[in-house]
């Protein structure tokens, strides 16, 4: 079915006010970045990157070392733990060692949500040094097949981070409340990424266009979300928590795991209880799963 252009999606849009943070050049090759990250069904991973030629890449969990692994000449490593990985969220970050004696951390850490065995699927999502996050493995948000919307997130210092998938280079514009919030163009591996400021609490509506090169729109998606107001949430019990006013499930997954992109392992555990992810109430009680 086509879409009906409107004034809005023949003219060019300026560009928009908050800039987004470049990602790291890859081909300096120094500082370790995780780039893939998978989890089979039974906890099995596999985490790969790249660092500077011949390192010695040490993965950390909560700043505990967990392994390590030396970089080929190419500056790409591989990691596979020794054994399955329980159930629970856990943050891993990189250290690296380099041959010329220098030392350097990674700025992205990656957040794993590991569910119980047939529970759902595990989610894995880079924390990004500018704000956000990018989804590496997990249910995919919204899409059309073409485009989707993946990442919803706002930080404490009012600004707004979405984030999707596309076919690779292609550009994306993106609309709050069906004002231009700004253009993003995918990279080559198909994720794209818009910064804007936050809005106030309340229902608001995120519209993503795919553009082709004369300005047709190529594929739409909306998701309806509410940054909620902040608010603690009371335990019910050992795992579970109770839904308070202004709370939304991006709010209870950042509180709980330290970022909204969990909100998924939050939904999966309560999909009897919960028809829309957009959709919960006050006095509500959800099942957590293990941290």
């Amino acid at each position: 079915m086509g879409l009906e252009r409107s004034n809005e999606d023949r003219q060019t849009p300026p560009q928009a006010a908050v800039e987004v943070a470049a990602p790291a050049d890859k081909a300096q090759g120094r500082e370790p970045t995780f780039d893939v990250v998978r989890i089979d069904r039974n906890g099995d991973t596999v985490i790969a990157g790249r660092a500077m030629p011949k390192a010695e890449v040490i993965i950390l969990e909560g700043g505990k070392e967990i392994g390590r692994t030396i970089a080929d000449n190419r500056g790409e490593w591989v990691f596979v733990p020794s054994g399955p990985l329980k159930p629970g969220a856990r943050e891993l970050s990189l250290r690296a060692e380099n041959p010329d004696g220098s030392v350097m951390e990674a700025n992205a850490p990656v957040v794993l949500v590991v569910p119980e065995r047939d529970q759902g699927q595990a989610i894995v999502f880079k924390v990004l040094p500018g704000g956000g996050s990018t989804l590496l493995q997990g249910p995919v948000g919204d899409t059309t097949g073409l485009l989707s919307i993946d990442t919803v997130d706002h930080d404490d210092r009012g600004r707004l981070f979405v984030g999707g998938k596309a076919p690779a280079k292609g550009r994306v514009h993106v609309y709050l409340d069906n004002r231009f919030l700004g253009r993003a163009d995918a990279d080559a591996e198909g994720h794209w990424r818009q910064a804007g400021k936050r809005p106030d609490a309340g229902k608001h509506v995120l519209r993503a266009d795919l553009v082709g090169d004369k300005g047709k729109v190529l594929a739409r998606i909306e998701v309806l979300f509410d940054p909620g107001e902040a608010a603690k949430l009371p335990k019910s019990g050992g795992d579970t928590i109770v839904v308070m006013s202004g709370n939304s499930l991006w709010r209870i997954a950042r509180t709980v795991y330290g970022a909204g992109a969990a909100y998924t392992a939050i939904f999966s555990a309560n999909r009897e209880r919960i028809r829309d992810p957009n959709l919960i109430y006050p006095g509500q009680v959800f099942t957590v799963p293990a941290r």
